[in-house]
């Protein structure tokens, strides 16, 4: 009875740091409308958020429990991508957001090497991966990515972090798009420099 309170009290301190974390990345701007999603394990159970949800005012209701390998159409659209990070790694939280830089220049670049200094010592180089929204392809490569690195950059789609709290994988989204923001306006300004 006590190891069944403790965790679901676990349960609700997760769920207050997701609805946090929602509002901490409309902040950032890493979300727009009913863009991104999040999850956290709990045992063999995921909590992630339903399908069309806004993050940035999001209840305890806008989130649906899952068996880990089960599906649930309420769930977000990306489930599947959340249980193959959870299935290869020992992360409890993932998030998945959409912040305009890194999606603006993963249509341009495959890769970037980051110029900011936090960028440099934290993520070394930022990949744009590809594959076809909804494909297990494409969460085994966001999965391996996340394996690999703590993150993953979808061409076109966003971002992708993942740690042991929401605030580390927040961290991670923020340095990611900050990156991106820095060396997108790099790129800007000296375009812009050679045409006076």
């Amino acid at each position: 009875m006590a190891k069944a309170f403790k965790a679901r009290g676990i349960v609700v301190l997760m769920l207050e740091s997701a609805i946090e974390t929602g509002k901490r990345l409309a902040h950032q701007h890493l979300i727009d409308g009913s863009s991104g999603n999040l999850s956290f394990r709990h045992g063999l159970k995921i909590t992630i958020t339903k399908t069309g949800v806004m993050l940035d005012s999001l209840k305890p209701d806008d989130f649906v429990e899952v068996e880990l390998g089960k599906r649930d159409p309420k769930a977000s659209s990306d489930l599947a991508v959340h249980q193959q990070i959870y299935d290869e790694t020992d992360y409890n939280a993932v998030i998945h957001c959409h912040g305009a830089y890194n999606v603006a220049l993963s249509f341009v670049e495959d890769e970037i090497v980051p110029i900011d200094l936090e960028g440099t010592i934290f993520l070394k180089r930022i990949r744009f991966i590809e594959g076809r929204f909804g494909s297990e392809e494409l969460a085994e490569r966001i999965a391996k990515e996340i394996k690999e690195i703590g993150f993953a950059v979808v061409r076109g789609h966003g971002i992708y972090t993942a740690g042991r709290n929401f605030d580390e994988a927040l961290k991670l989204a923020g340095f990611v798009e900050h990156s991106c923001k820095v060396y997108y306006l790099t790129k800007l300004f000296s375009l812009l420099g050679r045409l006076r």
